[in-house]
């Protein structure tokens, strides 16, 4: 037998191995692009105030609570998600020794990333202009509420102001808009952040430039909303996002088992895959019922097939379903809840979600990088760092000398209490 090598041979560390990264970002959608850097191999240095980033102390995010004390150790568990991996300093950056500390780890850093408001990069020294007067091959990446220029460059945004901007809120139908329960705006801005920081950093390797780029929660939700404002703008009016399930076509619909457990088919072209459902079901006299027959005249019955189907769909148990419509070339999985992925064969499988050693509650089961490398590892590397864990290691890095290092904690512009935890 012969053997893929680039199976066979020990994975390297990660891709991004070897790229520094510096980070001045608060709550998710800046961090969470050093901690998908970090989750690639980039050695990320988190850069927080003497006070630290925000989300340590703050556990409620719509409807989803951390409901454990949070204590002086300024943890939660948005917090680790969104700086898993990274090595931490905590500087005071309104004085010029915390400044010139920064400029030392910019000079060596291959990417910088912040989504603090125009108005706090320029007072704190951060934006691209004075960056990239330090390093000028720096990537310099912005992540905003609504993008760089605009009347809204400088104003604030957090996650629902993204979905409200985007159109998303109206997705799940209905006349009255509804916010999605997850972060999905603050998520989806970290990701395309991370995409946009490594292809200017692939940019610079091929031309040699440094650059800066933006990317905003308005931006990711326009994009992620394509679909739906591809067709708006095409029709020139708005398009249907009707929710009710009885509306909607049976082969791309959900289903309630016989267990109360849910599945959801997703079947193109519908025509063709009539026949075999039905037959699956143990309904083929659908078929060829005038009433349902073609998609014309199950538009025009759904009312009435809904109770046939749904009646069928009750008389036996999820799985049982899943394996006969699965067998008979049909696409349906299961209607998972969050604790159904995190145990999941198929997640597990392809290390979706993995298990973690965490120093806060033991090892949990956390999701973890979705792309696998036939070379190179990727995926959680490391805990979120205690508030100033790293500064003295980043400090001696850069050059600081022992007594330098001593001055400066004693200064008050680095602070390093969490080294000791």
């Amino acid at each position: 037998m012969v053997v893929n090598a680039a199976h066979a041979a020990p994975k390297l560390s990660g891709p991004l191995d070897g790229v520094r990264v510096v980070e001045v970002g608060v709550w998710h959608a800046g961090p969470a692009v050093g901690a998908i850097l970090a989750d690639l191999g980039a050695d990320v240095i988190k850069v927080e105030s003497l006070q630290g980033d925000p989300e340590r102390l703050f556990a409620a995010f719509a409807p989803m609570t951390d409901t454990r004390n949070i204590d002086a150790d300024g943890w939660t568990v948005m917090f680790e998600l969104s700086n898993r991996g990274k090595r931490g300093i905590s500087l005071d950056l309104k004085s010029d020794a915390a400044r010139g500390v920064l400029e030392r780890l910019v000079k060596g850093a291959d990417i910088f990333v912040t989504n603090l408001r125009g108005p706090t990069r320029r007072a704190l020294g951060i934006d691209y202009e004075a960056l990239s007067a330090i390093n000028p091959t720096i990537i310099h990446v912005n992540v905003t509420g609504f993008g760089g220029d605009g009347p809204l460059a400088d104003a604030g945004a957090f996650d629902n102001v993204g979905q409200a901007m985007s159109g998303m809120m109206f997705t799940a139908g209905g006349d009255n808009p509804q916010p999605l329960n997850v972060l999905v705006m603050d998520h989806l801005t970290a990701i395309v952040g991370s995409h946009a920081a490594i292809t200017a950093l692939a940019a610079r390797e091929l031309h040699g430039i440094g650059q800066e780029v933006h990317t905003s929660l308005y931006g990711a939700g326009t994009w992620l909303m394509y679909g739906n404002l591809g067709f708006t703008g095409a029709r020139g009016h708005e398009v249907s996002m009707n929710g009710d399930r009885l509306s909607r076509s049976p082969l791309r619909n959900l289903y309630k088992c016989s267990d109360g457990k849910w599945v959801m088919g997703t079947n193109h072209p519908e025509q063709e895959h009539w026949s075999t459902f039905c037959q699956v079901l143990g309904c083929a006299e659908l078929v060829n019922d005038p009433r349902f027959h073609d998609v014309d005249s199950r538009n025009a019955n759904l009312k009435l097939l809904y109770q046939i189907l749904d009646e069928a769909f009750q008389t036996k148990l999820r799985e049982t379903w899943l394996d006969e419509l699965r067998s008979a070339g049909l696409f349906f999985a299961p209607v998972h809840s969050f604790t159904d992925v995190l145990s999941d064969e198929q997640a597990l499988a392809n290390g979706y979600v993995d298990d973690v050693d965490h120093r806060h509650l033991g090892t949990v089961r956390q999701p973890s990088y979705p792309i696998r490398f036939g070379a190179f590892n990727a995926g959680p590397t490391g805990p979120a760092p205690w508030l100033g864990e790293h500064s003295r290691e980043i400090l001696a890095s850069v050059g600081y000398s022992d007594a330098e290092i001593e001055a400066l904690i004693e200064a008050g512009a680095v602070n390093n209490a969490g080294e000791h935890r």
